[in-house]
């Protein structure tokens, strides 16, 4: 690599002229510039013997320091450089605080980006031209010029539908989403200095001489073409945008428009480029290394077609008015005519080889192709493993485990989830320690959290709730015909909020029975702070997603707090018969009741947990079953696991007393069982059994039956032809609490927990008297053998 001294001395002619534009010019694109920083980079990222370019981290680093030297030198030897005021200030505010600060503003969403990979002479070029747009002063307002400056490179978010509120207001995209693509090519310039340039010249070359016929199919013109950019972000292969087709590959910039209605900016996903780029790096046997780069540049041109045959030139086009299943088919025809055309243009070897390989892969350029999709498919399903075990691992409180899992997939999504994740179980560790420095460090450890949370949604890697309500949690895949798909990031999110609410719930229950009002404060007010925040997104008024109440959660969480401090101002004497029933009594949610018992057994209180879960039981009727039945049943189990660990007298007898109670409590659940499986159809909740009154209109009921039977000669003819008795076929069956099946079904979900219960209990009685852990008395056997009856029976009940 050449000293900065001597590269500013071999071209003058260079630097001069891109100093020249930095001293002197008002932002306006200047091609001669644009070269210049492209000889400056290639002075020191040189071409390799084969023909390649390595890119370095430190080149901009190398470029920043040749700049500043070489205006030195103007300065002292060129009379036009006598005031570089101008110059100087540019270079110090683009090298020391735009560059940094850009990556700092996205530090999130790039963070996979390696040091340099995004300095590259076009975005170095495009920094340089928004802060002369921006222009001075350039000394004593640094910060106002680097605010200024990100906002107008940061231009560009793709696919990124926009949702429209009730009162006609679109849901604005966050500052965070937007970022400037990487130009890899520019119009009158060429392709930009690095590893992709030979591959984008000769995919431009390709198209330059393609029929106009074929590019029309597409339509696509070369000569709109302004620029050609990466997408910096990572290709998020769980994101429902990827679902959407060419969406892979890249797509026309929507809102880099002409005064004409063109689009001008093409944007291609890294994922892909550097897939087709690797197809050339692979060596193979017997196959010229040109043949292969020329493979690269034809499958480089096809996706490029690809991407502007889906939105067309510009939002006027034909294509951006038609449905997906009318614009794929076209999209597939011209892309392989272009491909066909292509192969007929090449020598006689490489045409005769690849007219064999599109014979046998049924499909032209099919090589190139499918190693293309094949690297793609094996990212994919790295990511889905990734993520889906960093899951796990952040769950089971292996925090370092999972970093380094999210940290092989690129995408922010994996990254973010994954750490919101691991600092919720942190927190939830500290939490149950229960002492003051492990409850302080929950709460910070949750306001990381919820920070995460923030950012994530801030930058795109979650999904922006306005858009839960606006798209009604589908995202739309395009804009006429209403394609869309169910968006899995909602689940994501509100799971994300939902153990955020409850575990910040639970260190403010923690901290008022430890009485640390301080921290009690900091976490009553994290948890009103989340509440507030997630309500005014109305995602309740959603059907067919998660319900999450902040306001609900905030106020399970104040009741659960005033029962359990009544309670510990009664300790240690024993609770009344009533305390439960009156407490209960102003539980607003099946979340209160849970809530509660959780606390409760923190602390192993289980004769009072058990209070609790009795009296919660008696509530379990009619719909509370389908409501509340999951979450009794979660604590339930909960509760017996820890009773089951006591192997005293007292704690057997306990054990004992519960499962009596709940079977007692359980008895009209089974009686409804019984009677379906007897053949009789059971009562719905809300049919009344109130008989015919007395004073019913018999002149009502004969008049009736008088019009009845005045069609009883009359034969009905199956006009519909369809087999069914009647004027229409009903479609929808009952639902909710009239229909008896639904009741019988709900009732059967539920037993089938208590089910669980009993045999859980059986089992281990069983082995701790066989172990000699416990001494069974008479009473404890006759449970045993009532309950393994209780089981047969509903077992045969439930199978009938």
């Amino acid at each position: 690599m050449p000293k900065v001294s001597q590269s500013a001395a071999e071209l003058p002619n260079s630097f001069a002229l891109l100093l020249g534009y930095l001293n002197f010019s008002a932002g306006a694109f200047d091609v001669s510039a644009w070269k210049s920083i492209n000889s400056l980079y290639a002075e020191f990222e040189p071409i390799t013997a084969n023909g390649e370019i390595v890119e370095r981290s430190d080149t901009v680093d190398n470029v920043a320091d040749a700049l500043r030297e070489a205006l030195k030198r103007l300065h002292q030897t060129d009379p036009a450089f006598r005031d570089v005021g101008q110059a100087e200030g540019v270079l110090r505010i683009v090298f020391d605080n735009v560059l940094p600060a850009y990556r700092a503003f996205h530090s999130d969403l790039l963070e996979h980006q390696a040091i340099g990979a995004m300095e590259r002479p076009f975005f170095l070029m495009a920094v340089f031209q928004a802060v002369l747009e921006t222009g001075g002063p350039w000394e004593g307002q640094d910060n106002v010029l680097v605010e200024k400056t990100l906002r107008k490179i940061n231009d560009y978010m793709g696919w990124r539908p926009v949702a429209v509120l009730e009162n006609d207001q679109l849901s604005e995209p966050y500052s965070h989403e937007r970022v400037r693509p990487l130009p890899i090519y520019r119009s009158g310039v060429g392709a930009a200095h690095g590893h992709f340039s030979r591959l984008v010249d000769q995919a431009i070359q390709i198209l330059s001489e393609a029929p106009k016929e074929l590019l029309q199919q597409a339509d696509f013109e070369l000569d709109l073409l302004t620029e050609l950019s990466v997408d910096p972000r990572a290709f998020d292969f769980l994101h429902p945008a990827a679902s959407r087709p060419n969406y892979l590959f890249g797509l026309w910039d929507p809102m880099c428009i002409d005064e004409r209605g063109y689009y001008r900016r093409l944007v291609i996903q890294q994922a892909t480029l550097e897939g087709i780029l690797s197809w050339s790096a692979e060596a193979q046997p017997g196959v010229p290394v040109e043949e292969l780069q020329q493979e690269s540049a034809a499958v480089l041109a096809g996706v490029m077609l690809m991407a502007s045959g889906l939105s067309g030139r510009g939002p006027g086009a034909v294509q951006s008015g038609l449905a997906l299943a009318d614009l794929l088919p076209r999209i597939a025809a011209y892309r392989d005519n272009f491909y066909r055309w292509l192969i007929t243009r090449l020598p006689d070897n490489h045409r005769h080889r690849l007219e064999k390989e599109a014979q046998s892969l049924q499909q032209p350029f099919g090589g190139v192709r499918r190693h293309i999709n094949m690297l793609l498919a094996d990212r994919r399903a790295r990511q889905v493993g990734s993520v889906t075990l960093a899951s796990v691992l952040a769950r089971l409180g292996r925090i370092d485990a999972a970093e380094r899992l999210v940290g092989l997939v690129p995408a922010a999504s994996a990254r973010m989830l994954a750490r919101i994740t691991s600092r919720i179980v942190i927190a939830q560790g500290l939490a149950r320690r229960g002492d003051e420095d492990s409850l302080e460090r929950a709460v910070d450890t949750l306001s990381e959290a919820k920070d995460l949370l923030l950012r994530g949604i801030g930058c795109g890697a979650l999904v922006d709730p306005w858009n839960i309500l606006g798209f009604a949690g589908q995202f739309p895949l395009h804009e006429p015909g209403g394609e869309a798909l169910p968006d899995s990031r909602v689940d994501d999110l509100i799971g994300s909020v939902g153990n955020l609410l409850e575990c910040a719930c639970m260190v403010w229950q923690r901290s008022c029975l430890e009485s640390n009002k301080k921290i009690s404060d900091q976490a009553s007010s994290l948890v009103e702070e989340l509440a507030s925040w997630w309500d005014q997104y109305a995602t309740t008024s959603v059907g067919g997603i998660t319900y999450l109440s902040g306001l609900e959660m905030l106020q399970s969480a104040r009741e659960v707090v005033a029962v359990l401090e009544e309670r510990r101002a009664t300790a240690p004497v024993p609770l009344s018969p009533v305390f439960w029933r009156d407490a209960v009594a102003d539980f607003s949610s099946a979340r209160t009741h849970a809530a509660a018992a959780d606390a409760l057994l923190q602390e192993k209180d289980f004769d009072a947990a058990m209070g609790l879960l009795v009296h919660w039981i008696t509530l379990l009727e009619g719909d509370e079953i389908d409501h509340s039945g999951n979450s009794w049943l979660v604590a339930a189990h909960r509760w017996l696991r820890s009773a089951l660990t006591d192997l005293s007298d007292s704690g057997c007898i306990r054990v004992r007393r519960f499962l009596e109670l709940v079977e007692a409590n359980t008895a009209g659940l089974t009686e409804m069982i019984d009677i379906a499986a007897s053949g009789q159809e059971p009562l719905s909740r809300n049919t009344s059994e109130t008989p015919l009154p007395d004073e019913t209109d018999d002149d009502q009921i004969g008049a009736d039956e008088s019009v009845a039977s005045a069609y009883e000669s009359m034969v009905w003819q199956d006009s519909t032809d369809d087999g069914t008795d009647g004027g229409m076929l009903d479609v929808d069956l009952p639902a909710g609490a009239t229909n008896p099946v639904v009741a019988v079904e709900e009732a059967a979900d539920f037993l089938t927990g208590v089910i669980v219960m009993l045999r859980q209990t059986v089992v281990t009685g069983c082995l701790d008297a066989a172990a000699g852990r416990i001494h069974t008395a008479v009473a404890e056997i006759d449970s045993f053998v009532g309950w393994r009856q209780t089981l047969r029976r509903l077992r045969r009940a439930m199978v009938r």
